[in-house]
């Protein structure tokens, strides 16, 4: 039998809030204003990594330290498929 929050609810069951984002169920706003909330919160990080990112390359030049260049190494790919 498939599953039908409603029928669940009028029989005394789960109530449907318990399944946010179910088609038919209640809350599926909710799940996409988290969503939206997420999204917001990652680009707000990834703001403050790019931030700080720069600032050590600020503090390293002037150290007068140098990060190693990655892209310069050996290519491995042969090994690692």
């Amino acid at each position: 039998m498939e599953f039908q929050p409603q029928l669940t609810e009028q029989q005394g069951g789960v109530p449907q809030q318990f399944f946010p984002g179910f088609p038919g169920g209640g809350g599926g706003a909710g799940t996409e204003r988290r969503l939206n909330q997420l999204e917001r919160q990652m680009e707000r990080l990834n703001r403050q990594v790019e931030r700080l990112d720069r600032r050590v390359s600020r503090i390293e030049r002037q150290l007068g330290y140098s990060r190693p260049d990655y892209y310069d190494l050996p290519d491995h790919s042969a090994y690692f498929g």
